[in-house]
């Protein structure tokens, strides 16, 4: 559908994500750092 679902700010270097109330299907994330710049794209499938 091409929606922003979640968005988390200031994060530690690490962070675990719970999939349990995310939907079927595939997603695109980006990290970035703080000043905005993207520092890594990819995508990861939920299937239930």
């Amino acid at each position: 559908m091409g929606k922003k679902i979640l968005e988390i700010k200031n994060t530690p270097s690490r962070i675990n994500l719970n999939l349990v109330d995310f939907y079927r299907g595939v997603y695109i994330y980006q990290l970035r750092d703080k000043n905005g710049i993207i520092m890594e794209t990819g995508k990861f499938q939920v299937v239930k």
